[in-house]
């Protein structure tokens, strides 16, 4: 009876240990590989009319908060938020991916480091 026991116990620890990769790693790294495919090349430090040209019409259009662009997939949504100074050039950007499976929601930051 203890040696099942113990088969379950290690069984469940593994079975966490799986659902925390799957959740922490792999989706960040699937989300990452799998953008829109005009949100691979982010045109920062364009003016803001070539921006809209190359991404089109944003789903808010806000210049003292930046321009959202959204893209939605069956698991989540994309959001792209691009930022500009008091010249209208793009400085940064922001992008995240929304995941929902269920009741589990979460976000996860998709924008590159600069080192």
């Amino acid at each position: 009876m203890k040696d099942r026991r113990a088969y379950i116990i290690i069984l469940f620890i593994i079975l966490i240990g799986l659902v925390a990769t799957v959740l922490f790693f792999v989706i960040p790294k699937a989300a990452a590989i799998s953008l829109p495919y005009k949100w691979n090349h982010i045109p920062i430090d364009q003016k803001r009319v070539f921006v809209h040209q190359y991404l089109g019409k944003p789903e808010k259009d806000n210049m003292s908060n930046g321009d959202e662009y959204t893209a939605g997939r069956t698991n989540g949504t994309y959001v792209l938020t691009i930022f500009y100074n008091k010249d209208s050039v793009a400085t940064n950007y922001n992008l995240v991916f929304n995941y929902k499976l269920g009741f589990f929601h979460k976000q996860y930051d998709l924008t590159p480091v600069e080192e």
